[in-house]
């Protein structure tokens, strides 16, 4: 497909390397999360994406350009705290990045814009991968309606099997498992979406059902 010869460089784990590049630019993932999330969009077809964390940007704009290679009519909700210069560049090709803390300190509370979004008619795919990525879910879940998919990076099922199966392998980064989102995702009643192969890039998947 177009989208691998846009894959120029690939994280290395042995450096604790996380940035994989996209077009030029850098995104911490590891690098088959743009083949696995590209076959994701063009399956569920989501109307809008929620992302917490823009950070290098480089995802993000992966995300848009997937969107559109595959005809999904999406818009494209970015939040980071820090600016970056490139942002504008990344507004001029239609993405709404927006620099601002959109939760409260203690993460019980979120803009009613955010909230806005989620709950528009058509199915919402919400991303975690900002500074808190527990409190993220925790908070964002409760906005969900039938059929949304809420997902988080740096996640393994629990510490043993990231020291087994993740840390070295697919990524070294462990900041949110299972026991931290069991109670949001019984309570929204979300259940597991092909885990099997997000597991494979680090990402939790949840469809609220």
């Amino acid at each position: 497909m177009e989208y691998e010869d846009k894959v120029y460089k690939k994280s290395n784990l042995e450096h604790n390397d996380s940035i994989s590049t996209y077009d030029g630019w850098g995104a911490q993932q590891n690098p088959n999360a743009f083949e696995v999330f590209y076959n994701f969009l063009n399956e569920i077809k989501p109307l809008r994406i929620l992302e917490i964390g823009t950070s290098l940007g480089g995802f993000t704009s992966f995300l848009n350009y997937a969107t559109k290679r595959l005809n999904i009519p999406c818009n494209i909700l970015s939040y980071d705290i820090h600016f970056k210069d490139w942002y504008n560049d990344m507004i001029n090709e239609g993405i709404d990045v927006r620099v601002e803390n959109v939760f409260n300190h203690h993460y019980t509370e979120v803009k009613q814009e955010v909230i806005d979004f989620i709950q528009q008619d058509g199915m919402t795919l919400i991303l975690c991968d900002g500074g808190s990525k527990i409190h993220e879910f925790k908070i964002l879940s409760n906005y969900m309606k039938n059929n949304d998919f809420i997902m988080a990076h740096d996640y393994s099922q629990n510490k043993e099997t990231f020291k087994e199966n993740v840390y070295m392998k697919i990524w070294n980064w462990h900041e949110i498992e299972d026991k931290d989102i069991q109670e949001a995702c019984e309570k929204n009643n979300l259940i597991s979406y092909n885990q099997e192969i997000f597991n494979t890039i680090a990402w939790v998947c949840k469809v609220k059902q």
